[in-house]
């Protein structure tokens, strides 16, 4: 059975978390799956409990005033649909993340195995789309990049609220490292208009948070950026996480407790 590095909740019964489930304004669909690769990844999130942790995180962390469908095995996604109030993730996606850690020996580097850490890819993925359902939801304004807010928002919630999220969200960092490598040495013109910004530097922006929110644990995190620029860097991210953990929590539930 597939677990998340988080390995999610030791510290609860099944049957709370299944009470949180139903309580959470979260609505879970698997669609049917089209090949034996789609069953092998509807198999793994099933047995992940990614949808449990999702639901109990939503219920005591960013309750929906409307009901949000979440949807495995879409043609389309990760995405957020606001027209249907639905996030759509193919199960393709889970499998191409799996590719993806595979290729690069995750298991041989990190200790981590690239079941593992596809299904933390994952639950960043989930709340990263999630973060649109909960602005959309809440009305938030944003001043900004929406994409980078919802980055921001998985990040902070994994950190923060999961057992082991900050090792969980290295993992996410590290898929849009892979992402970002895949890439040509140039971005077409549509790429600069885009939503998102650029892997690499969502790669950056992610770990910079996780190094904020300990920098003595993580103090090697952020190694690779050249030495003139690393010190600089760190206190910004220091400073960085406090300040957009802060405004988030500013429009996160109030009733938040202590269970992760």
């Amino acid at each position: 059975m597939v677990k998340t590095a988080t390995q999610l909740f030791i510290v609860l019964s099944l049957l709370f978390i299944s009470s949180l489930t139903h309580a959470s304004n979260v609505i879970f669909n698997y669609l049917d799956a089209n090949s034996e690769q789609e069953q092998v990844a509807k198999q793994a999130i099933i047995d992940s409990e990614i949808t449990q942790l999702f639901a109990a995180l939503s219920q005591n962390h960013f309750p929906f005033k409307t009901p949000l469908t979440v949807e495995f095995g879409s043609d389309d996604g990760p995405l957020f649909d606001p027209e249907i109030n639905t996030v759509q993730i193919p199960y393709s996606f889970y499998n191409q993340t799996l590719e993806y850690f595979t290729q690069h020996k995750y298991q041989e580097k990190y200790a981590l195995s690239a079941e593992l850490a596809a299904i933390d890819t994952l639950l960043h993925t989930l709340l990263h789309e999630g973060g649109h359902a909960y602005i959309a939801d809440q009305n938030i304004p944003i001043l900004g990049k929406e994409e980078d807010a919802v980055d921001n928002f998985a990040a902070i919630i994994m950190i923060e609220y999961v057992e082991n999220g900050a090792k969980a969200t290295i993992s996410a960092a590290d898929m849009f490292g892979f992402e970002s490598e895949d890439r040509p040495d140039y971005y077409q013109a549509d790429e600069y208009i885009d939503e998102h910004s650029f892997d690499l530097q969502r790669y950056f922006s992610t770990l910079c948070l996780v190094y904020g929110s300990d920098p003595e644990t993580f103090s090697g995190l952020l190694d690779e950026i050249e030495d003139e620029y690393r010190d600089e860097r760190k206190e910004s991210c220091i400073e960085q996480y406090q300040v957009l953990s802060n405004n988030w929590h500013h429009y996160l539930s109030k009733h938040q407790n202590s269970y992760f």
